[in-house]
């Protein structure tokens, strides 16, 4: 991973931290191997509601094909990594 594909991806991990905080963690600390869905307790309406909000701060828009593919934070941050640069 070049330094600015490294740094890129930190940015999107911090800004995914942020958004992910919002909802309640059953006392875990956000980590890149945390499961969305098992660690955390995100229902489909979280999804749903993270979704929008990854949309906005990124200026991406995420298919929901796409997160059949995603069980972390690591998997999250990598796929909108990879729209990010799609869309350059």
């Amino acid at each position: 991973m070049s330094t600015d594909t490294g740094n890129q991806y930190q940015e999107i991990l911090q800004g995914l931290y942020g958004m992910l905080e919002r909802f309640p963690t059953r006392n875990i600390d956000l980590q890149e191997q945390t499961d969305l869905v098992a660690d955390m307790g995100l229902d489909s309406i979280n999804v749903m509601e993270l979704l929008q909000e990854i949309e906005d701060r990124f200026d991406i828009i995420v298919p929901l094909n796409v997160m059949s593919d995603v069980r972390t934070v690591q998997d999250l941050a990598t796929q909108v990594q990879r729209l990010i640069r799609e869309n350059s």
